[in-house]
């Protein structure tokens, strides 16, 4: 796993290679978004990556050298991974915080830092979510933490506030939210106005129940670009289709035909 595995317009990999470049990488991080495993592995792996000359560079683990190959392997030493014995709140017990305590001040075996990846760290105990409290109060400089939540609501603000917190997307979970948006959108401009509105509000509600802030954001710049498109075509409504001007920075309803946009506009 990759940084290039994750959605292009998420901010978290520039910022998170600009980190890398500069040598100073926090002791913990907490990834939230569906592409929260993939970014926490991918920068697991560049911090074990040998290649110091490289990350420095790209900020990004060079993919060739041993420790990435075993990072890729899941078999690297210095990464532990740690989760909870089921997707159950509580499930994720101080038992095995506790087991992390005592292992933190052991020196990495390969490489200069030993990172622990906690996932859905949501699931944790109340005295699990204490106990790793202490953890990221006082660790090692050798010692990275990277956790993963899918509600950052359901952890202490003392942890949050110890940690970098960052949204995360993958392209292929990014690209296939983004085709459920835009057909959701088009659907709804295409009603009568009287239509529109209770069909928007329920839709919506329900699309946007359980998703996360990237996948919020990313459907408000979908109806932005919608909307654009629509009032585009109704000002070039007067002229033929091959007569619409070809201006790069405008595409209609990325991939919809200029005809159903001129369609949806003349309800407008």
């Amino acid at each position: 796993m990759d940084f290039s595995d994750i959605a292009e317009g998420d901010n978290a990999v520039k910022t998170i290679k600009e980190m890398v470049k500069s040598g100073k990488v926090p002791g913990a991080f907490i990834f939230g978004g569906e592409g929260r495993e993939a970014i926490s592995n991918a920068l697991a792996k560049t911090i074990v990556c040998q290649n110091l000359e490289y990350k420095k560079s790209r900020g990004e683990a060079c993919g060739i050298c041993k420790s990435c190959q075993k990072a890729d392997r899941e078999i690297h030493p210095d990464i532990m991974v740690t989760s909870s014995e089921s997707d159950a709140a509580r499930s994720f017990h101080i038992d095995k915080i506790r087991d992390i305590n005592e292992k933190l001040y052991f020196a990495p075996n390969e490489s200069e830092t030993k990172v622990n990846i906690l996932l859905d760290i949501q699931n944790m105990t109340a005295e699990a979510q204490n106990a790793l409290l202490k953890s990221l109060e006082e660790p090692p400089l050798f010692a990275v933490f990277i956790m993963t939540v899918s509600d950052f609501d359901l952890i202490l603000e003392t942890i949050k506030s110890r940690a970098v917190c960052f949204y995360a997307t993958e392209k292929k979970a990014a690209k296939k939210s983004l085709q459920a948006h835009e057909s959701l959108i088009w659907d709804i401009l295409a009603q009568t106005p009287e239509k529109r509105l209770p069909i928007y509000q329920t839709l919506i509600a329900k699309t946007l129940e359980k998703a996360d802030k990237s996948d919020i954001l990313n459907f408000y710049s979908c109806l932005e670009n919608a909307l654009r498109d629509v009032l585009v075509a109704k000002i070039f409504m007067p002229y033929e289709n091959s007569d619409v001007p070809d201006i790069p920075f405008l595409y209609f309803g990325n991939g919809e035909s200029l005809e159903k946009i001129r369609g949806i506009a003349n309800i407008y």
